[in-house]
């Protein structure tokens, strides 16, 4: 309820101040709150890390990433009120350290989540799927192209649990610009065990405005051992530096009790950058076709809006 309060006060105060005439150079409330935050946010980085590193560095300037987000999707199915989900994802980044240390706080699965709303496609998926808190300690390493990195810490829950994770990411140029990306995340949580999130997709570039990708998603756990795989193409479209457009139409099947299909996606998201670099719109409407109505049409609608602190990518 927090996060949703502030970020409703930041888009009302938006609105009035784009109502509001001011004066040259003068920055209005929400510039402010959001420059404050953001200088407390770098503050508290540069502490840790004056902490954690060594002094060799003292003379070097060094630009500090880390950033809030704060994220408020309202959710609107067929036959079902709205549902609202607020969220946070905190990243402390202490770029001093040897070992690219990172302190993270953040939705549990955020970084499994796909770019489809596929969260209804089974049932054994959606039980591990929650909204909780995971806060831990993130090391980050590259070697021959590929980018580890390794985390482990809490989920905050009742009782709390421990997790840990490792990661690999890699990029190959294969044929005719077309790219291979590679993501490879397994996951240990001490009261569920194993999953494993495999992203195998081809992306090629069409030009300036337009990349294609084929997405091959491979989601796995040990207490079913059901292997849930997403797959179809992907469009995305730059409309301007404002505005992107994009476009899916996946498949999502499992492999047991033998090799069925459980839903057909077809959605469209269009992202706009609403207030200066730092506060983004995302408007989704989708139709799934789940195995468990019979593959009868189930549209719904997402709205869904970001706002960033700390340092703006």
């Amino acid at each position: 309820m927090k996060y949703f309060l502030l970020l409703s006060l930041l888009i009302n105060n938006i609105a009035l101040a784009k109502t509001v005439p001011k004066k040259k150079n003068e920055k209005n409330i929400v510039d402010r709150t959001h420059k404050n935050i953001s200088n407390k946010i770098t503050k508290i980085s540069e502490d840790i890390d004056n902490f954690f590193s060594n002094h060799k560095h003292e003379d070097e300037v060094i630009e500090n990433n880390s950033r809030l987000k704060l994220t408020l999707e309202t959710r609107f199915l067929e036959a079902q009120g709205p549902i609202m989900t607020p969220d946070i994802n905190y990243q402390l980044i202490l770029p001093r350290t040897e070992k690219k240390l990172q302190l993270v706080i953040q939705n549990e699965n955020a970084e499994d989540e796909s770019e489809t709303q596929n969260s209804n496609v089974s049932n054994q998926t959606q039980e591990r799927r929650n909204n909780s808190t995971a806060a831990g300690v993130r090391y980050l390493v590259e070697k021959s192209g590929i980018k580890f990195y390794t985390d482990s810490g809490i989920v905050v829950s009742i009782p709390p649990q421990i997790f840990f994770r490792f990661g690999a990411k890699k990029k190959i140029d294969v044929f005719d610009n077309w790219k291979l990306k590679i993501d490879e995340q397994l996951k240990w949580v001490n009261t569920r065990g194993f999953t494993n999130d495999l992203d195998f997709d081809f992306d090629r570039r069409i030009n300036d405005f337009y990349l294609f990708r084929f997405v091959n998603n491979f989601d796995w756990n040990d207490q079913d051992y059901i292997i849930t795989y997403e797959t179809g193409p992907s469009l995305f479209h730059k409309i301007d530096e404002l505005k992107a457009l994009s476009y899916h139409a996946h498949i999502i099947s499992v492999n047991q009790p033998e090799y069925l299909l459980m839903n057909y996606i077809l959605q469209v998201t269009y992202r706009q950058n609403v207030y200066k670099d730092w506060v983004f719109m995302n408007l989704t409407p989708f139709v799934h076709f789940p195995r468990s109505v019979n593959f009868h049409r189930t549209p719904g609608f997402i709205v869904k809006f970001d706002a960033f602190f700390g340092n703006i990518i």
